[in-house]
């Protein structure tokens, strides 16, 4: 019988609705053999999933997305196999959710220059134990009656160039790179069919990327077929996931984009062929 993995997964520790352990319940419900909660820059949320999981028939692995960028060209970097307990790991991790309270507040702060005013305590609890984001942003808005949907707080407001809109801090990729190789990982740019960036994957691969999102909901077959011959190109290994939100209209669910378990097995075996796995678990300070 096929054997099944979803190494993109969002809990509400970042910006998805479904809890850590309600990701692993649903993952093990759907008879998947492994899985990665890949919140953006922030590893609360795996953790919750890997003690929870323990007990249960699945293996959970290490999961991170961090933020990236050069210039204008937003990219994200997948974080596998690390040391959740890396200490420049956590220490830029705990930066960045510090900058994303101040992004928030001046978001609202924006907001409130518009005419479309609320209160950040409204933000703070939307967020609960989440790094603040823009979804974040989003539902205190309805909440407030500032708009009539999630939707509508992005398209009219919170959109990338919106009148709300500030930018988040991000690593540059190699940045990303090197940080998820010196705790121990391996590295691997997110979904490229959907950030359309083809024309850096020589450079990331300069950069040391290890890998690339394959399976992905918004990648067709001929988007796979293309990642897959650029892999092989350059000698990259490949994964997948569903980017599972548990929100409307924000992909699909926990084990809708089917990834066979080999890729789980390539990734391992690359990770070890590099030597991090034996850097996993080094000092962390």
């Amino acid at each position: 019988m096929p054997e099944f993995i979803d190494l993109h997964i969002h809990s509400d520790h970042s910006d998805g609705l479904q809890s850590p352990r309600d990701a692993v319940d649903q993952a093990v419900k759907r008879g998947l053999k492994a899985m990665a909660i890949c919140d953006h820059d922030t590893i609360s949320g795996h953790l919750v999933a890997e003690a929870y999981g323990r007990r249960m028939p699945i293996e959970i692995i290490s999961g991170v997305e961090l933020s990236a960028a050069k210039t204008d060209e937003d990219l994200h970097i997948l974080g596998y196999l690390f040391n959740p307990g890396h200490g420049r790991l956590l220490e830029t991790l705990d930066m960045f959710r510090r900058i994303r309270i101040e992004r928030g507040r001046r978001m609202v702060d924006r907001l409130a220059e518009l005419g479309l005013v609320m209160d950040y305590d409204d933000v703070l609890k939307a967020a609960g134990q989440a790094a603040v984001g823009r979804p974040h942003v989003a539902e205190a808005m309805v909440k407030n009656g500032l708009v009539d949907s999630y939707s509508e707080a992005f398209t009219r407001y919170l959109i990338v160039g919106g009148p709300a809109y500030v930018p988040k801090a991000k690593l540059t990729p190699k940045e990303a790179i090197d940080l998820i190789h010196e705790a121990g990982g391996m590295a691997v740019m997110a979904h490229p069919g959907l950030t359309k960036c083809d024309e850096m994957i020589p450079e990331l691969v300069a950069c040391g990327i290890d890998g690339l999102e394959l399976y992905h909901p918004t990648h067709d077959r001929a988007d796979r077929k293309r990642y897959r011959l650029l892999a092989r190109r350059y000698k990259l290994v490949m994964t997948g996931g569903s980017d599972s939100h548990n929100r409307k209209g924000r992909f699909g669910d926990i084990g809708d984009e089917p990834v066979p378990y080999r890729y789980l097995t390539d990734l391992k075996t690359a990770w070890q062929n590099v030597g991090r796995a034996d850097n996993k678990t080094e000092k962390t300070s």
